[in-house]
């Protein structure tokens, strides 16, 4: 039934050429308004960006936990194996 329907259509090699050559005209289109824009913008001044301070939270913690039970960060080789009894307790998560 789809098949009756699409030679109902009648799409000839013509009208598919002429849709690609639309989407082709489209397309250059595009990247030279784009290109344009670009070209625009680098011949503008350079405005003066405003620089907004934003506080940065430095770890997440589950909300049960205890400030005593959050061990100091510090910094280490990669490489460098730690032992277990030295590593921090691993908090789970429970949805």
């Amino acid at each position: 039934m789809t098949r009756y329907r699409a030679a109902q259509l009648h799409i000839s090699p013509l009208h598919i050429q002429q849709g690609l050559f639309a989407v082709l005209a489209m397309l250059i289109t595009l990247i030279a308004g784009q290109q344009f824009f670009r070209w625009e913008q680098s011949q503008q001044p350079e405005a003066p960006h405003l620089s907004i301070q934003h506080p940065t939270q430095t770890h997440f913690s589950a909300a049960s936990s205890n400030l005593t039970d959050i061990a100091p960060m510090r910094m280490m080789d990669v490489d460098q194996a730690q032992p277990l009894d030295e590593m921090p307790r691993q908090e789970r998560w429970v949805f």
